[in-house]
């Protein structure tokens, strides 16, 4: 009976094997920040759409203040300058609301690549446990 040896690979040919599969691994990640990078700059693009009506709205408030200041100082003995005041007071709280979620989708946090950053602490992971 003629026996074939059984060929164990290399220590070096495994360490090679194991540093091809990290290099694709990583190249995987950074092609995943890339991505979520993208994802969060749509974002920031999008609450800087929301701050710029915020501050239309805003700026209609002023005007409508403004108008009522001038419809106070016109108008003698009516108030339909309490009406332009009432209004101009309800954008500004609309304007307001739209500034804090604008700000709060600019935040550091909602703009972190959270996800590539939880798949690269699990790949460390695999590769401390593939070292021991």
């Amino acid at each position: 009976m003629n026996e074939t040896p059984i060929t164990r690979p290399s220590t070096p040919g495994l360490l090679a094997d194991a540093l091809s599969h990290m290099t694709t691994l990583f190249e995987s990640e950074i092609g995943l920040v890339r991505r979520e990078i993208s994802e969060k700059i749509t974002q920031a693009v999008t609450s800087i759409g929301v701050l710029v009506a915020a501050a239309v709205l805003m700026l209609s408030a002023l005007i409508l203040l403004l108008q009522g200041v001038v419809e106070l100082l016109v108008q003698s003995g009516m108030r339909p300058s309490s009406a332009d005041f009432l209004v101009g007071v309800a954008i500004a709280i609309i304007g307001g609301i739209a500034v804090a979620l604008a700000l709060r989708g600019l935040s550091a946090a909602k703009l972190a690549p959270v996800r590539t950053i939880t798949q690269l602490g699990k790949d460390a992971q695999v590769l401390k446990e593939q070292v021991k």
